[in-house]
């Protein structure tokens, strides 16, 4: 073997392992959970607490890149449907929320709906007034709010686990106004007043720990709402 060869073995063996390494890191899949199942197959981007938290790229039967919170497109972003179709705007908790940008096609004609977003629905060209909003939210994977017309007021708050309904037992919840009842395995709140706030704070067990969870909203109109918070 030539003095040339020789020296050459050492740098083939570190090419070699840069190699392993690094196809080996290639196939390694991400501990980072979305939680948005259109888009859940890969992910890369910020993390936080095994959750797509920040900037990210997700892609699954569908695509998306932009910002997320809790494991779920928050802020702004730009979502392509597997058809083609594609929003860039804003979110909230993995919902069209705010000003935004719709491209789609019909009978091959393309065309662009520009406006603004509520709970993921198309509200018109100019921005709707709010119902709601949200005040706090941490330590959340998900939830939702939805009102509906009643001559009754009164805020049904129901919680979720592992896919089971339950009261944590360390609920600590404040309001500025109406009664809390307990009914079965949720609370409600009647006879309050809006502007109505409410503001809660509990702790669940997680494979890396305990996990604080706060979540807050006010309420402007009057009416029926069911309040949903779930870390499954």
């Amino acid at each position: 073997m030539t003095k040339n060869a020789i020296k050459r073995i050492p740098l083939l063996v570190a090419l070699f392992l840069f190699s392993t390494v690094y196809s080996f890191a290639q196939q390694q899949p991400s501990t980072c959970k979305v939680l948005l199942k259109e888009i859940s197959g890969t992910y890369s981007g910020e993390c936080d607490d095994s959750l797509a938290n920040g900037k990210g790229t997700a892609k699954g039967e569908d695509s998306y890149v932009g910002t997320f919170k809790n494991g779920l497109p928050d802020g702004k972003g730009t979502y392509t449907y597997n058809n083609g179709n594609v929003y860039s705007g804003e979110w909230s908790n993995g919902l069209k929320s705010g000003k935004g940008k719709f491209k789609y096609s019909i009978n091959e004609k393309a065309t662009t709906l520009v406006g603004f977003w509520k709970d993921g629905e198309y509200a018109g060209p100019s921005k709707p007034a709010e119902d709601y909003r949200i005040t706090n939210i941490s330590g959340i994977e998900n939830y939702s709010i939805k009102r509906t017309e009643s001559s009754e007021n009164v805020v049904l708050i129901s919680f979720e686990k592992v896919m089971r309904k339950y009261i944590p037992g360390d609920l600590n919840i404040t309001i500025t106004s109406g009664n809390k009842v307990l009914q079965n395995l949720s609370l409600a709140v009647f006879n309050y007043t809006s502007p109505f706030t409410c503001s809660m704070h509990f702790v669940i067990s997680t494979a890396g720990g305990n996990r604080e969870c706060n979540f807050g909203f006010e309420i402007f109109k009057p009416g029926k709402y069911e309040v949903f918070i779930s870390n499954n």
